[in-house]
């Protein structure tokens, strides 16, 4: 009896067996799928909580990208080279002698390039009588140096022209003075009064708005920022020629860097008031002849990149941007990447992540490959011997760093913030190391990153431009300006120099007599 229900038990356990398989596989199944949504999730919870931690530190931390180890303060990193204890020693007395270095000595005011008004303060004329009823005379004088502001003064220039004839009668006597030439002669403002504005708006970054309300409160002047605007673009044309001449500096030498930033145009042909334009940063020349050139592209082209650099031959240091591909693609021009765009990859994990990891050794790296160049920059190193400082010492961590990119690289998500940072080094692996093949050439981009961020600042006042005419306005007379300041120039008095002296102008030679390495001493200070 137990035998026949033994038998019935195993033919219904034989019967759903293949039902009870299907269910298994099927529950084996749901799991991996359970399982590869769990580690979807818990990648993507990682990735964001990692962009909570950059926004908190963009808008509550620290802005500094100074590098700091946390995790090995001992920095025993370099343990792992067998001339450790060298390093190790040599290291410290490095350090100390760059924190010294930076340790700026005060100026003083009487070391400041600025006019000084002396002012004699005399001693009472009964102090001056001696005891012995003789006056004392001035032996010498106590000085103390007081910083003094004097307000700006707009006045009013009556300009009066000699009108002479002769008294006795004879005809065509009369003769009346040439009126002075004037960059805008139709406009009622002084060369001075230019420059003020432009220097105004470019540099002390005021929008025309704030100076027209400014001149009207404190002086009385009712002009309207649309007078202003036109001024500021009427005088791009006169100033074409110097633009043009350095932009030939440019072309003409064989080192350049490129950097880009965004601006918005409400008044275009064809395109909506919120498309993006950009305005790209172009800084080169022979040392000497240093020019700083901003430039504005309605459209991200590819083709604009390859106009502008029409006949240049050599290094241009950007970042990599797809942008530049096709430039980078015409013989004779290479791509110097910028390292200071990889580092920052690496240095938002280390300061969003919660543990430091692979992000923190590569910051090792670059901390290492940063101390070479500050120790080229501080013994003050030429070219050459900068050259052979990196082939000595960069090289070989370059190379260390490289395989540890590649051996790292199989260890983390690729769709990672790690992971995009090692891709992005070896995907331009060349770009980011042929700064060793030129002692001229830059470990970053840094330079001309700092001569756009004026620019950027100052969007952030004016906020847009209404029309193309006055987005190249923009750039014009930022590129003067930046780069009177890079030769030493006080932009406000190098505009005036020039603006008075362009109407005399005839011919090259004289366009280039106002370029800024070109003008021996300050221009005059009027």
């Amino acid at each position: 009896m137990n035998s026949a229900i033994d038998e019935t038990t195993q033919a219904e356990w034989l019967k759903h067996y293949p039902i009870l398989v299907q269910e298994k596989d099927a529950m084996l199944q749901e799991n991996q799928l359970l399982q590869s949504r769990l580690e979807q999730y818990v990648d993507a919870y990682d990735r964001l909580q990692q962009q909570v931690n950059e926004l908190l530190r963009h808008r509550f931390g620290s802005r500094s990208e100074k590098f700091i180890d946390v995790t090995n303060p001992q920095r025993d990193f370099f343990a792992q080279d067998p001339n450790a204890a060298a390093l190790k020693q040599a290291e410290e007395p490095e350090t100390i002698e760059i924190t010294a270095h930076r340790r700026k000595k005060k100026r003083s005011l009487a070391d400041l390039n600025l006019p000084i008004r002396i002012e004699i303060i005399p001693v009472s004329d009964v102090d001056k009588v001696c005891t012995c009823g003789e006056h004392k005379q001035v032996i010498r004088y106590e000085k103390k140096i007081l910083a003094h502001y004097q307000p700006a003064v707009h006045e009013l220039l009556e300009q009066r022209r000699e009108v002479v004839a002769c008294t006795h009668g004879c005809e065509h006597s009369m003769i009346t003075a040439p009126a002075p030439l004037h960059i805008l002669p139709k406009a009622k403002v002084t060369e001075e009064f230019l420059s003020f504005l432009i220097v105004s708006k470019m540099d002390d970054r005021q929008p025309l708005y704030h100076l027209e309300q400014q001149l009207h409160d404190r002086y009385q002047i009712d002009l309207s920022r649309e007078t202003m605007a036109r001024w500021l673009i009427a005088l791009v044309s006169k100033l074409q020629p110097l633009y043009n001449l350095m932009k030939d500096e440019i072309i003409a030498y064989d080192v350049a860097s490129c950097d880009a930033t965004m601006l918005q145009v409400l008044r275009e042909p064809d395109r909506s008031a919120q498309t993006k334009s950009y305005v790209y940063c172009m800084r080169g020349g022979q040392p000497g002849k240093e020019c700083v050139l901003y430039d504005y592209n309605e459209r991200e082209h590819k083709i604009y990149a390859v106009n502008w650099f029409e006949g240049f031959k050599g290094y241009i240091e950007v970042d990599a941007d797809p942008f530049f591909d096709t430039l980078f693609e015409r013989e004779g021009i290479h791509e110097v990447n910028c390292n200071a765009h990889a580092r920052r990859k690496f240095e938002a994990i280390t300061k969003a992540a919660e543990r430091k990891g692979l992000a923190n050794d590569a910051m090792r790296y670059y901390y290492q490959l940063y101390q070479i160049e500050r120790q080229a920059k501080k013994e003050h190193l030429s070219t050459e011997q900068r050259y052979v400082l990196r082939r000595e010492k960069s090289k070989p961590l370059l190379d260390e760093f490289y395989g540890w990119l590649q051996a790292s690289m199989p260890k983390v998500l690729p769709q990672s913030p790690l992971g995009k940072a090692i891709q992005y080094c070896l995907n331009h692996w060349s770009g980011l190391i042929r700064y060793l093949d030129d002692g001229r050439l830059e470990f970053d981009n840094n330079g001309t990153e700092r001569k756009i961020k004026p620019f950027v600042i100052a969007r952030k006042n004016f906020l847009f431009a209404t029309s193309q005419d006055g987005a190249d306005a923009l750039c014009m007379h930022f590129s003067l300006i930046q780069s009177a300041k890079t030769h030493g120039f006080d932009p406000y008095h190098y505009y005036v120099h020039i603006l008075k002296a362009i109407p005399h102008c005839q011919t090259a030679e004289d366009y280039e007599k106002l370029l800024p390495w070109n003008l021996k001493a300050s221009p005059p200070q009027e």
